[in-house]
């Protein structure tokens, strides 16, 4: 009995970047140096029952922006973007079923599934952007320094850090179990408590929430004001 023999389907992430590198001529050591991923990331993501990140997915697909997002990620399509779609500078997740809302902490965040969110490509964004989000309300209006405003539906660029490395009268974004809020902090007497600030406190009273209720935390790398005529 004759036929042809199917080669199993690709299943892991890892395994189709590697599809690419070859076609690229890539080694690991290339692409740990262009995307900034930790050494020894891949080679520990080709043991049995590994694979790549979705954090460290968005890393290469920024690096490479010829690499098709949903072949990379589920296999589907081409390996490459065709020329008519593809885009000449990294893009990021955009957080836009929720929204961070500058008075009252409203809605859920949750950053552990950036590989499945639309994507946003603006020029001159830092590359440092893990993800944007955007701004309601106008207590984060600076009326002495409009510059540092962050007004009602502007794109606020974020990046994830460490909540213990806060600088404290910066603003911040602060994940907490009931949504986001985007304040100043400032420490409390009681070491166990931050004070939240706004930029328009005389209308919005500062407030403190419990250090215990921080989720995450991310610092604005930029904000991108959206006029709509």
């Amino acid at each position: 009995m004759s036929g042809t023999i199917e080669e199993p389907a690709i299943v892991r992430k890892v395994d189709r970047l590697d599809q690419y590198a070859a076609y690229k001529g890539y080694n690991d050591n290339k692409i740990t140096r262009d995307t900034g991923i930790s050494v020894g990331t891949l080679g520990k993501s080709r043991k049995p029952g590994k694979d790549i990140t979705g954090r460290t997915c968005e890393a290469i697909l920024s690096r490479y922006p010829e690499l098709n997002r949903r072949w990379l990620m589920k296999g589907e399509g081409p390996m490459l973007v065709s020329d008519d779609h593809r885009t000449d500078g990294p893009s990021f997740p955009f957080v836009e079923d929720i929204t961070a809302e500058c008075g009252h902490l409203t809605g859920f965040f949750d950053s552990s599934a950036f590989s499945n969110l639309p994507r946003l490509m603006v020029p001159g964004v830092p590359r440092d952007t893990d993800f944007f989000i955007r701004a309601t309300g106008h207590s984060m209006i600076n009326v002495d320094h409009p510059e540092l405003s962050i007004p009602p539906g502007s794109l606020v660029g974020l990046a994830k850090i460490n909540g213990n490395i806060m600088r404290w009268g910066e603003t911040y974004a602060l994940a907490t179990p009931d949504g986001i809020m985007l304040k100043r902090v400032f420490p409390d007497k009681d070491g166990n408590v931050i004070r939240c600030v706004s930029y328009n406190a005389g209308e919005y009273p500062e407030f403190t929430i419990d250090r215990a209720d921080i989720r995450d935390v991310a610092r604005i790398t930029c904000v991108i004001p959206v006029y709509v005529r």
